[in-house]
């Protein structure tokens, strides 16, 4: 058995869960969220690493969290994510410095040991030699300010890893029939849509968007569900979801469009606290509850 403490950064909050991991079982034991303090890619930190300190100690004194492990997941607005194609047969220091080359084009003072770069294959074209992977870039100050910050509450950084990919994690475990489906999972923010295409469960294809309106996100919603060929469904999620935003952008899809509910198949507590500001946990909650679930 083992606890875990997942904790998601999205525009400018933080949500939390605890999970219990027993063998296959998971139970969910606290959640909440708040403002969010720490100053990631800001060279001016001053004491906001002290007040992201003491809002997740009251998390953990209130709700009794005894979790010594913790799992991060940062917004991808906070991160560097691509779609590259490498040429088979490079080595992986070739590789990398073309990474590097592509990361130098959107940031050219980056440098490539300031940053932390992990890939995943998307499909491979054996016909023209070559590989199309999704590259992730974290800095390597923010990834050490957070290990700084739980250090001070004697908690251990296990994880590192994108929100986005985290609420994948979620739709794969509480969604076990997603793994014979072509689906696309959308991560709504205020300013960005991050969208997934994951076909039998695996990821086929990641992009992004920028938006500035419920309008412009219902409509990109909407463009998605009729031009991609082949997709059965979509499933939604993110801090900026509301029921009424739901509400249009399923009216603006060709599609079925369901809410990602990360809980779905997690036990709940009977000792579970929530805060007075709190409603029932839902998609708001699907990248801190997916890194809490992450097993590897």
């Amino acid at each position: 058995m083992e606890t875990i403490l997942g904790l998601s950064f999205s525009d400018g909050g933080v949500q939390a869960a605890v999970i219990e991991q027993d063998g296959p079982s998971n139970t969910l034991l606290a959640i909440d969220e708040w403002s969010n303090t720490l100053p990631l890619s800001d060279e001016d930190r001053g004491d906001g690493i002290t007040r992201f300190v003491e809002c997740l100690y009251a998390f953990m004194r209130v709700n009794r969290v005894r979790a010594k492990t913790v799992a991060v997941a940062l917004d991808t607005s906070q991160l560097f994510v691509n779609t590259v194609p490498i040429e088979e047969g490079v080595s992986r220091l070739e590789r990398n410095d073309q990474l590097h080359w592509e990361l130098s084009q959107y940031e050219p003072a980056a440098l490539q040991q300031n940053y932390i770069t992990d890939v995943h294959v998307l499909s491979e074209n054996p016909a023209e030699r070559w590989t199309n992977v999704l590259s992730v870039s974290v800095r390597r100050d923010d990834a050490y300010l957070i290990q700084k910050a739980l250090a001070r509450l004697d908690l251990n950084l296990s994880v590192v890893d994108v929100d986005h990919f985290s609420a994948d994690n979620a739709l794969r475990i509480n969604y076990p029939d997603s793994q014979r489906k072509y689906l696309a999972l959308v991560g709504i923010k205020e300013n960005r849509l991050d969208i997934s295409l994951v076909r039998n469960g695996t990821l086929e294809a990641y992009s992004y968007c920028t938006v500035s309106t419920n309008a412009e996100i219902t409509e990109q919603i909407g463009h998605l569900s009729r031009q991609t060929a082949g997709l059965r469904s979509i499933t939604a999620y993110g801090t900026y979801l509301d029921p009424e935003l739901l509400v249009q952008i399923r009216r603006g899809s060709s599609l079925l469009v369901e809410a990602l509910n990360p809980l779905r198949h997690v036990r709940v507590s009977t000792t579970l606290r929530l805060a007075d500001h709190l409603s029932v946990p839902t998609y708001r909650f699907a990248a801190a509850v997916g890194v809490a679930l992450r097993r590897d």
